[in-house]
């Protein structure tokens, strides 16, 4: 939970950062209750080509039907991250979705790459505005 804010209503509106890891998956099915009962979810991947999910018009569009399956009323869709740090760039998609809970995967590098490098992780720790759920 994010240190500052009031959030009163959680899970009617979901974001998912989608990069078809491990991390990300099952980020996605330990969040699947409040997927499936919110009333939108947005899931977007950065830069599908460079994760090898650039084919067709949607990065992965087996995520969209699976979340769909499990009744979520689902929305897939994909983004350049134009250089912008990815962990910067899903607090700015959740904002601009009016997303009130980011599910996403922790960790997809070393915690000690993440630690000198920085990650998506890391930036989620330091800047949360949304409620998190990440599963590692």
């Amino acid at each position: 939970m994010p240190h500052a804010g009031q959030f009163e209503d959680v899970g009617k509106h979901v974001f998912v950062p989608w990069n078809a890891s491990r991390e990300a998956a099952r980020a996605v099915w330990d969040g699947l209750p409040f997927i499936a009962g919110a009333d939108a979810t947005d899931v977007i991947t950065f830069d599908p080509e460079k994760l090898g999910l650039g084919q067709g018009d949607l990065p992965d569009p087996d995520i969209g039907a699976d979340l769909a399956r499990h009744g979520a009323k689902v929305t897939v869709g994909a983004e350049p991250s134009a250089g912008v740090d990815i962990g910067d760039l899903i607090l700015s998609r959740a904002a601009d979705k009016g997303a009130d809970l980011i599910v996403m995967g922790a960790y997809g590098h070393s915690r000690l790459r993440e630690l000198v490098l920085g990650g998506a992780t890391r930036a989620i720790f330091e800047s949360m505005t949304v409620p998190t759920l990440m599963s590692h």
